[in-house]
C-alpha cells in the first residue's frame, strides 16, 4: 500500500526518486502523453524505507539495479505538476548503477505495464528550456557535485 492520503479536493503523496547520472546526463521520464518530465521514482509504501523504495522503483520501471549513494534534497512540492491541491513530500537521492549505462539520445519505454513511462538521457544544460517537475529541480541538479549535505526546499509548481 502506498503512502497517499486524500482528503476532499486534496491529495498528500510521499514519493521518492534517484537522480542517476551518466556522463553529464541525467536520466528523466514522462507519462506516454505527458509533456512534463520527472526524476525516476515512485511512491513509497508503508512500512517501506525510502533509500529501499527507489531502489525498488529502478528495478520496477527499468529492470535495474541501484545503489543509493546518499539522499539530496527533501522536496515540499505544492500544486504538485501543476495539479491544484496535490501536494507531494519527495525524498531524492543520488543513485548509481552497477551496470554499465549507455546513456543515448534516444527516448525508450520502462517495463512497466500499467502506465507507460517514456525515459530519456538528457544533459544536465538542456533542463532549463524544459517542463520538469518540481520546478526546482532545473537549479539543484547543476550543484549536486559541488554541494554536500541535505537540502530542504519548499516548491510551488502552480505560480
Amino acid at each position: 500500500m502506498s503512502v497517499s492520503i486524500k482528503e476532499g479536493q486534496g491529495e498528500f503523496l510521499l514519493r521518492v526518486c534517484g537522480v542517476l547520472m551518466n556522463q553529464g546526463r541525467i536520466l528523466l521520464h514522462k507519462t506516454k502523453n505527458g509533456s512534463g518530465w520527472v526524476l525516476p521514482g515512485g511512491r513509497a509504501e508503508i512500512n517501506e524505507e525510502t533509500s529501499h523504495t527507489v531502489v525498488r522503483e529502478f528495478r520496477e520501471e527499468l529492470n535495474l539495479e541501484v545503489n543509493t549513494q546518499r539522499l539530496l534534497w527533501i522536496i515540499e512540492n505544492f500544486n504538485a505538476y501543476e495539479v491544484e491541491y496535490l501536494h507531494e513530500y519527495g525524498m531524492y537521492y543520488l543513485v548509481e548503477c552497477a551496470d554499465e549505462l549507455a546513456a543515448s539520445d534516444e527516448e525508450f519505454v520502462g517495463n512497466e505495464e500499467e502506465v507507460k513511462l517514456v525515459f530519456k538521457w538528457f544533459d544536465v544544460h538542456e533542463l532549463d528550456d524544459m517542463t520538469i517537475y518540481p520546478n526546482a529541480l532545473k537549479g539543484l541538479v547543476q550543484d549536486i557535485g559541488t554541494k554536500a549535505g541535505i537540502k530542504h526546499i519548499i516548491n510551488h509548481d502552480l505560480g
